[in-house]
């Protein structure tokens, strides 16, 4: 991640995307960490995407940051995309 977000500083890359898993074997100062850079990406005109699970499990601070800069926040119970859990079992599903 920290490669990643070098290059974010050091290109012309305008963006960057982390899906949640590279979150998983990252200790809870680390993410803390890293979402103290991705809060500074701004400043040079930049943007990063992440998919983040579990974010009350974090400190304040983290929480804060996600909450602050957020765009879309997905949940259960109506708040999926397209308001429809797609990973969800059908029984006796038309076939198109």
């Amino acid at each position: 991640m920290l490669f990643d977000l070098a290059v974010l500083y050091l290109s012309s890359l305008p963006a960057l995307a982390h899906d949640s898993l590279l979150f998983k074997n990252i200790d809870d100062e680390g993410v803390d960490g890293i979402m103290r850079i991705y809060d500074k990406v701004h400043q040079i005109n930049k943007q990063v995407f992440i998919a983040f699970d579990k974010q009350s499990s974090y400190s304040d601070e983290t929480y804060e940051i996600l909450q602050n800069n957020r765009v879309l926040q997905l949940a259960s119970n109506g708040h999926e995309l397209y308001g429809k859990s797609w990973n969800r079992e059908v029984k006796n599903e038309t076939k198109l």
